[in-house]
Order: structure tokens, then sequence, then C-alpha cells
């Protein structure tokens, strides 16, 4: 935004508008007012909408300025689509040709700027997601869980981890090939970020293991979650795929550990304390495993050991 209003403020200044918008959308009809300044700012703000459409679609379809006898407004394009209006006005003079051009130079520099953090902001996501689920991953996983750990050690509420594991993906991977174990996994994160909506966050951490954290729980709900957790992805799994054949019911195994039930919480740091969080789900996220699959532990202080 700080990049929007100074490219505005720019344009304004070199052809000394007195009122002027910045509309982005990729087409007349999706344009929304972004920056403004003048008598008018309020209102344009407030409407979103530019205040002539049949003016702004004639302004839009063009590549060159379009000036008329009080309004400049000028194309913002990325070189092959449009992505914008600048819009400005002066009442009391005419706005020239060199106007246009230079007004136009300052479109570019908007389209730019607009591109680059376009871009930064998909690397940014592209590094914090796992791209076959689209889920955060596990770098997004320690910096989130560090700090929820922090802060439940000063409140002194408590909180829970789980990690999922998928039952059998090796039987789905041999039986049916790769491409079907992805799907199985694309579907077991869905279903988890179904079933943990507004309750808990999702991450994938890696193989065939999903870790959930429950930033406000107690055992009791995070049993809870945990029970919904396994029996929606087994509900909402099985099904045609679109590359053919049929993908069985998917079920998966989870442990569950919570701050409170680890052996000692006074004078650790929060680093600690979650990696002990993690190594306990871990342990019992085992001990569900071996008692059959397609089930639930929750970890006691013998999981949290050396």
């Amino acid at each position: 935004m700080r990049v929007l209003d100074e490219g505005l403020e720019a344009a304004a200044l070199a052809v000394r508008a007195t009122t002027g918008a910045l509309f982005l959308g990729s087409s007349a009809d999706s344009l929304c007012c972004v920056a403004a300044f003048g008598p008018d700012a309020k209102p344009l703000l407030e409407r979103s909408v530019p205040p002539d459409p049949d003016l702004t679609k004639r302004a839009f379809s063009r590549r060159t300025p379009h000036r008329t006898a009080e309004t400049l407004l000028v194309p913002i394009h990325d070189g092959t689509r449009a992505m914008g209006l600048l819009q400005l006005a002066c009442p009391r003079s005419r706005f020239t040709a060199q106007d246009a051009r230079v007004v136009a130079g300052l479109a570019r520099y908007i389209a730019t700027s607009l591109i680059q953090t376009t871009s930064l902001r998909r690397q940014q996501g592209l590094a914090a997601h796992d791209p076959l689920t689209g889920l955060r991953n596990v770098r997004e996983l320690n910096t989130v869980l560090t700090k929820a750990v922090s802060a439940a050690k000063r409140s002194g509420r408590d909180m829970a981890l789980m990690f999922v594991d998928v039952d059998h993906l090796k039987r789905v991977n041999s039986k049916l090939g790769h491409s079907a174990g992805s799907e199985a996994l694309k579907r077991t994160g869905r279903a988890l970020d179904e079933a943990a909506a507004g309750v808990g966050d999702v991450f994938r951490f890696g193989g065939d293991e999903f870790v959930v954290l429950q930033k406000h729980a107690s055992k009791e709900s995070a049993r809870a979650l945990a029970d919904h957790l396994r029996s929606h992805v087994a509900a909402s799994t099985a099904g045609p795929m679109r590359s053919g054949g049929e993908l069985p019911k998917i079920t998966v195994s989870i442990g569950v550990a919570t701050l409170s039930g680890l052996r000692q919480l006074n004078g650790q740091p929060p680093s600690d304390l979650k990696s002990r969080l993690m190594t306990t789900a871990d342990r019992a996220l085992f001990r569900a495993k071996d008692a059959g699959r397609n089930r639930v532990a929750l970890a006691t202080t013998r999981d949290d050991r050396h």
C-alpha cells in the first residue's frame, strides 16, 4: 500500500492534479479503489468503484493514456494484461500530451512494483507451504509451535500436539501407484484441515505424517479433536480418482501429547518444551500403530522420557 500511495502522489505532483485515485483489477468491471487523494478521496474509497463506468471501460481497453477536458486516465499494464487504472483530475487546467507521457511512466513503475510484490509474496508462500497438500510445512510448524509453547507457558493454559500417520500408505503405492499415494496424502490433508477448522492448525510434517496443533486444549478436548480427525479422514477420503481407479478408504493413527502432561515444566525453556512435546506425541503415535492402527493414543508421562 505504501508503494501505491507513493506512486499516486508522485503522479499527482508531476502534473499538478488536485484529485486522483488508483484502481486495481483485471477488468473494467472488477476495478477497486485502493488509494485516493483530494476532495473526492473519501467517497471514492468508500464506494471503491470508478465514478464513470463508461469512461473507465474506454480508458481501460487502451494501452495508452486517455485524456478528457479535465481528466487523465492511464491504464496500468504488466506487459501482457491490464492490472488497473490511474485516474487524475485538475479542473483548472487541461492535461497535455507531456503530462500523459509522464504519468504513463509512473504507471509503469507502479506495475513493476506490483509484479515484484506479488512475486515476493508467492515465493514466501511457496517457502512456507507444502507443494503437494498446500498445508503449511515443517518450517512453519517449528516457528508456530515455538510461539505457541511460549504463549501457553506465560498464560498457564494447556495446549496439545498431535502426530498423524497415514496407515499403510506403502500398500496404496504398491497396489495403485505413486499417483494414488499422492492423492491419498492430498485427501488426508484436506480432511484434516476440514476437521480441525477453527480449532487446530494442520501442517504437513513430511512423508506420510501430519501434525495438528491445538493452541487451547485440555486432555479431554484434545482427545475429542483427535477422534474427530480420525473419523473424518476415514469417512471422506475414498472415491474415484481423476487419473482413473478408485482410492480406498484411508485411515490414520494419531498420537496426542499435551503440555500439562509433560513431567516437568518449571525452568524449562520453550525450545526444550517444544522438542519434548513433539517427541512425546511421536511416541504416543507409535503406540497407536503398534495397537493396530486407525486409532488414537494419548501420551502418558512414560512417553516423556530421555
